[in-house]
């Protein structure tokens, strides 16, 4: 277990340390309270954590410079220099580390300036001991899950990121072609496709390669939370707004000033929370729930929908003038069984990105399995077929992948699950992927047949990395 290192003296894990620890959360203590920073590292040295502390803000710099950290802590009052500008700091040259502040004397602009500049979380002192460890917990597994995801990319990075979006066939070169030029402008953006077909990773290709890629991409789907939850995420609430407000929380609007909000399922909205976007794309103001104030913001708005807008404006369900203001750009992005050519080309991009995951080796599909995947319709889109290759990839015992692997609806037959080989969790998972596929990757049809809420359904996939 390393030592923790000595306050303010900037010292980082040593390497033979580095090496033993590396499954668990490494956190950096920042204040100019000896005895608060000593307090914490003893206890989270106790609960089994990697813990260093610093001074000062030239003392964090030396330990972030010198071994992994995963949660820096940092008081955003700190003598030498202010927290804030530490935290610009600690974004800019090791943007992998989760930043939660805490502030003794914190007002709301202080906490909203902190979360605009990158911090993850901010506590007020003096710190309850159970919350901040599972502020923690949390921040280091968003940490470990941007390490993962970085390895990934760079196992699979592409020269031109818009190549991300696999396919050759003429309508996804039209896809490219019209992101790219979306890209070039500010103006809001629809997205129009049926589900599964990645959308999201297109709005994604337009925020990377915009003047705003440096800011915030977020991304809400409109049609996984009631309409109060909705709100208070968009726009943010003040405390005692509701029942549970017990403190003040920034919305996702306030968070994207200035980077790219992706408002998914947009067509699933509320009159009510329409008008609201409507007016926050007129004007650039909203207000928190519960708030009096009128707020400006200028993050770019790309939404999606995966229904027919014009059909719901006939019958009442969606205001056309919102329409006329969101679709300003419109992208269609084409299901599968348009172009089933590039079936083989996402296949062989799965399989390579579950290799790169360490999921079970390295797979190659047999020539039957390839010819089944063709044939398939695939009503669930990409993300029908990515959760077959993974399922597939999973259960396989040998490095090929034949067709009774697949468990495509209409097969023939379909392999029992190699219980001597696999995992509960693998094999729960690969269960809930099975059904979410014959499903058409329809969650809450695919919830009703496990068994199960949409609300678990949607909390096994996120824990999947699916979400």
């Amino acid at each position: 277990m390393p030592e923790p290192v000595a306050a303010g003296s900037g010292k980082g894990y040593n390497q033979g340390h580095e090496a033993r620890v590396t499954q668990r959360v490494a956190v950096l203590v920042v204040d100019d309270e000896e005895e608060f920073c000593r307090w914490l590292s003893k206890d989270f040295e106790r609960r089994g954590y990697a813990c260093a502390t610093a001074l000062d803000s030239k003392a964090a710099l030396g330990v972030l410079s010198a071994g992994r950290v995963d949660v820096m802590l940092l008081d955003i009052a700190l003598r030498s220099e202010s927290g804030l500008e530490l935290l610009k700091k600690a974004r800019r040259d090791h943007p992998g580390v989760q930043v939660i502040m805490l502030t003794g004397n914190g007002t709301v602009r202080t906490a909203i300036e902190a979360m605009k500049q990158g911090a993850c979380d901010y506590l007020a002192k003096p710190v309850d001991l159970a919350e901040l460890c599972q502020a923690v917990e949390r921040a280091g597994g968003e940490a470990r899950m941007r390490r993962e995801n970085d390895l990934l990319r760079r196992e699979i990075e592409r020269r031109d990121r818009f190549q991300e979006f696999v396919g050759r066939h003429p309508s996804v070169e039209e896809v490219r072609r019209l992101a790219r030029k979306a890209a070039a402008a500010d103006s809001p953006v629809l997205v129009c496709g049926e589900t599964g077909t990645g959308k999201e990773l297109v709005a994604r290709m337009i925020h990377a390669e915009s003047p705003r890629r440096h800011g915030r991409f977020l991304a809400i789907n409109c049609a996984a939370l009631q309409e109060s939850l909705l709100e208070s995420e968009l726009f943010g609430h003040e405390k005692g707004s509701f029942t549970d407000a017990g403190r003040f929380k920034p919305g996702l609007v306030e968070l994207a000033d200035d980077g790219t909000l992706f408002l998914d399922e947009i067509g699933s909205m509320s009159p009510a929370t329409q008008a609201k976007i409507l007016r926050l794309l007129d004007s650039g103001e909203y207000r928190r729930v519960g708030g009096v104030d009128d707020l400006r913001n200028s993050s770019r708005v790309v939404s999606a929908t995966n229904q027919d807008l014009a059909a719901a404006i006939s019958v009442g369900r969606f205001r056309e003038d919102l329409l006329y203001r969101v679709n300003v750009v419109t992208i269609r992005v084409p299901p599968l069984r348009e172009r089933l050519d590039d079936v083989p080309l996402l296949a062989e991009h799965f399989l390579d990105k579950f290799h790169a995951l360490g999921t079970r080796g390295r797979k190659a599909m047999s020539p039957q399995a390839m010819e089944a995947l063709m044939r398939y319709p695939w009503p669930g889109n990409v993300r029908e077929l990515e959760n077959v290759v993974e399922r597939a990839v999973i259960m396989a015992e040998g490095p090929r992948i034949e067709p009774s692997l697949l468990c495509l609806p209409g097969a023939s037959s379909c392999a029992a699950v190699p219980f001597e080989t696999a995992t509960l969790a693998e094999v729960e998972k690969a269960h809930v992927l099975a059904v979410l596929a014959r499903a058409g990757g329809n969650r809450a049809k695919a919830a009703s047949m496990l068994a199960i809420s949409v609300r678990t359904l949607y909390n096994r996939l996120r824990e999947y990395g699916l979400d």
